[in-house]
């Protein structure tokens, strides 16, 4: 995760994006911008990027890994219809995989923050609870705004403590645990073929398109 100050106030809904650039003269042929997902809250000083690392990284990515206290990116044009239903009453499923769950940290904080209630069931599927992020966060929205989150793992051993199942998410697990799911909403975050499989799952489940927002995460 990377912090960063704001030198200006600016208004955004919780699971926006914005455009990074990077003072980098020398770049790989991907070039020295991308778009990240604020993780932050607009109930929060600070702004925040989730970012997952893998080796080879791109100079994007060592760039922000090598940045120094006072070195400044400039981000801009925040966008994105990834954002909490204005109905409060509606009820939602999040599906997010691996980094997949920053927009949903940025929703699921302000939630807290003001303390807004909502009829929220996460999905979250990594390989192990090793490479879960935000699961403190997670577990504060269970006891405050009623959130309930179900880890799915396809690796490791599953701990006691939390509620997980081993594999993907399938038919027979969302009409178990979401028995009510043609009534909510969904949000699907993460890499691009997961979102596509998952979209069709839905869409298989007699889900209309209307009622499925996704936000894919292409590689860094």
């Amino acid at each position: 995760e990377f912090v960063f100050d704001k030198n200006k106030e600016f208004n955004f809904s919780p699971g926006q994006y914005m455009e990074w650039t990077s003072p980098q003269y020398t770049t790989d042929s991907r070039g020295n911008r991308r778009y990240f997902t604020l993780a932050s809250s607009p109930t929060e000083e600070e702004i925040k990027i989730g970012v997952r690392f893998n080796s080879p990284g791109s100079s994007f990515k060592k760039y922000l890994n090598g940045m120094k206290t006072g070195e400044k990116v400039v981000a801009s044009q925040l966008s994105g219809e990834f954002i909490l239903p204005k109905d409060k009453n509606q009820k939602v499923v999040f599906i997010a995989g691996g980094i997949g769950i920053t927009p949903i940290r940025s929703m699921v904080k302000y939630l807290i923050d003001k303390k807004g209630e909502r009829d929220i069931v996460l999905f979250y599927a990594c390989k192990s609870m090793d490479e879960t992020a935000y699961k403190d966060l997670l577990d504060q929205a269970e006891k405050s705004i009623g959130l309930r989150t179900i880890y799915l793992l396809s690796e490791g051993i599953i701990p006691r403590e939390i509620k997980a199942i081993k594999g993907r998410l399938s038919k027979d697990i969302i009409e178990k645990e979401v028995p009510d799911y043609s009534e909510r909403i969904f949000y699907l975050s993460g890499p691009e073929l997961m979102i596509r499989s998952y979209k069709q799952l839905l869409l298989d489940l007699g889900i209309k398109r209307n009622k499925i927002i996704t936000d894919y995460f292409p590689g860094y």
